[in-house]
C-alpha cells in the first residue's frame, strides 16, 4: 500500500489511465440523472448519496493527482459489476446451476473487495500518508516541478488544483482527513447494502417469502431479483386436472372451487438451489 503514495504528485498520466478516470466520472455523473428517470427504489437516498460522493472523490483524486489510489478503489468497486450482471443473464437464460454459483461468487467477491481490501486502502490513508506525504505544496508541470512550499493558510488553495492542472497542489492533514471521511461514508453505505443482500440469503435459507428488499443498481444490487417468486395463476375449474394433481401429491380428496392459486416452485431445501435462478414464466 505504501507504493500508492510514492513520488507524489504524479503530474503526468498516460492516455489510457486518463480516459478511464474521466469515463468513470462521466458515468457516475449521468447516473444521477438515471435514478430520477427510473422507478424510485427504497434506498433512493443511499444511492443518491453514493453517486454524489463518488463523483466528488473521482474529481478530487484526479485534481490532486492521487490517481493511483483512485484507480485501485475503482477496480475494487467495479469487480462485482462483472459478476452480478452475469448471474442475472444466466437466470434469464435458465441456467440455474450456473446462476447459483455466480450469485455465491458475487456475495463472496462483494465482501472481500468492499469490506476487506477497501478498508485496507482506507487504513493506508490514515496510517501511511502522515509518514510518506509531508504537509507541503508543489507547483509546476512534471518537467518543472517546484517545491516543497509551506501550506498557506485559509481554504482558497484547496480549489487551485481544480482551476489549474499545473498550478499549486498541496498535501495536508485536512486534505487527508477529507478524502478519508468521504471514503468511510461510502463504506457505511456499502455495509447497509451488504446487510440487505445477507437478509435475502437468510430469508431464502429459512424458506420464508422474500420481501421487496432493494439494494444498489450498480452498485444497485437487485439481489432479491435472483430469488424466484411463486407463480400464481388464476384458472377455471374446467382447466384443473385433478387426477394429475392427485398422482403428484398423493392426496385423494380435494375441495371443489371455481378458481384456485397454484404455486409453481415447491420446496427448495438448499440455499444455492433457492437463489432464484429458476426461469420465470409470465
Amino acid at each position: 500500500m505504501e507504493e500508492l503514495w510514492t513520488n507524489w504528485p504524479q503530474r503526468e498520466l498516460d492516455g489510457l489511465m486518463k480516459g478511464y478516470i474521466l469515463a468513470q466520472w462521466a458515468f457516475w455523473s449521468q447516473q444521477v440523472l438515471v435514478i430520477h428517470i427510473e422507478t424510485r427504489r427504497k434506498d433512493y437516498w443511499q444511492i443518491l448519496t453514493h453517486h454524489f460522493v463518488t463523483i466528488a472523490l473521482i474529481a478530487a483524486s484526479y485534481a490532486y493527482h492521487h490517481t493511483r489510489v483512485g484507480h485501485v478503489i475503482l477496480v475494487l468497486m467495479d469487480v462485482i459489476e462483472l459478476i452480478f450482471p452475469l448471474a442475472k443473464c444466466l437466470k434469464y437464460l435458465g441456467f440455474t446451476t450456473a446462476c447459483d454459483v455466480s450469485f455465491g461468487v458475487f456475495m463472496i467477491t462483494w465482501f472481500i473487495s468492499r469490506h476487506v481490501f477497501y478498508p485496507m486502502v482506507c487504513w493506508s490513508i490514515y496510517s501511511d500518508t502522515p509518514r510518506l506525504l509531508r504537509s507541503a505544496c508543489y507547483h509546476g508541470t512534471a518537467d518543472n516541478l517546484q517545491g516543497p512550499f509551506p501550506v498557506p493558510g485559509g481554504w482558497s488553495h484547496l480549489l487551485d488544483p481544480f482551476r489549474e492542472p499545473s498550478g499549486t497542489v498541496c498535501s495536508s492533514d485536512n486534505i487527508r482527513l477529507g478524502f478519508l471521511g468521504y471514503l468511510l461514508l461510502l463504506q457505511v453505505i456499502m455495509v447497509m447494502w451488504f446487510v440487505l443482500i445477507v437478509r435475502v440469503a437468510i430469508q431464502v435459507l429459512r424458506g420464508s417469502g422474500v420481501e421487496d428488499i432493494r439494494s444498489d443498481n450498480e452498485m444497485e444490487v437487485d439481489a432479491e431479483h435472483l430469488v424466484a417468486q411463486p407463480i400464481e395463476e388464476e384458472v377455471g375449474v374446467e382447466d384443473i386436472d385433478l387426477k394429475q394433481w392427485e398422482r403428484r401429491t398423493g392426496v385423494k380428496g380435494v375441495t371443489s372451487s371455481t378458481a384456485i392459486s397454484l404455486s409453481g416452485h415447491g420446496d427448495r431445501k438448499e440455499l444455492l438451489n433457492r437463489i432464484g435462478c429458476e426461469k420465470q414464466i409470465d
